[in-house]
């Protein structure tokens, strides 16, 4: 039975802020998963930290779904893989249980890349995020470039820039894997994943559109 593992990175220091727009993968592999049934577009699983959820898996259109108890889907998207490593990839969506839009963007191998948009239960836009690749001796994934936060009425709320920086003194702990055991294992790294900044002009509104404050970031 081929074995399906979906690796998470840490590869940035603001994985709390992120998590709030992360799409819920919850499916670890075919021999952790409980099989619920087959069928001949794809397998049903009992969802990985809550076994209320069911995953729907695809495996030869790489495709994935996350269903709630009432069969409503919470989120779905695209996956890739190399050997026996599966990532997010691709265009993900995550859905309320009325089925409107929560968080939508992309992937590159596990990490966000690009715009993501996230919207309020009443369909509201609440904020537009960036995500870049910043390269520093490898691939980091950072919040990187416009940043837009907006009320529930949809009036916009803040509005300024991110650049990826890196700082030399800084410290990260990351998961890495061992090639040969594949036992993964915490390291700490110096000075090299990128973190966002504040830079340029940022301006913050009231929820009738008043400008409130300014701030210049250098």
């Amino acid at each position: 039975m081929k074995r399906i593992a979906l690796l998470i990175g840490f590869c940035f220091n603001f994985v709390a802020a992120f998590a709030q727009i992360e799409a819920d993968f919850s499916f670890v592999s075919e021999e952790d998963n409980r099989l619920i049934k087959e069928s001949d577009s794809g397998k049903f699983f009992v969802a990985s930290g809550d076994t209320s959820r069911i995953i729907f898996l695809n495996d030869e259109a790489f495709y994935y779904r996350l269903l709630s108890k009432n069969k409503k889907v919470l989120a779905e998207g695209n996956f890739s893989n190399e050997g026996e490593k599966f990532y997010r990839e691709g265009k993900w969506n995550e859905y309320y249980e009325d089925g409107k839009i929560k968080n939508t963007g992309h992937y590159y191998k596990n990490y966000p890349m690009g715009l993501w948009q996230r919207f309020y239960p009443n369909g509201k836009l609440k904020s537009l995020i960036n995500y870049a690749i910043v390269e520093n001796g490898a691939n980091y994934f950072c919040m990187s470039g416009s940043f837009q936060e907006f009320f529930e009425n949809g009036q916009i709320k803040t509005s300024g820039f991110y650049k990826a920086t890196i700082d030399d003194k800084s410290k990260d702990t990351v998961i890495v894997e061992d090639p040969v055991s594949g036992r993964k294992f915490q390291k700490i790294e110096k000075g090299k994943n990128p973190h966002p900044e504040k830079f340029g002009t940022w301006e913050y509104f009231s929820e009738s559109g008043e400008l409130l404050k300014k701030e210049e970031f250098q």
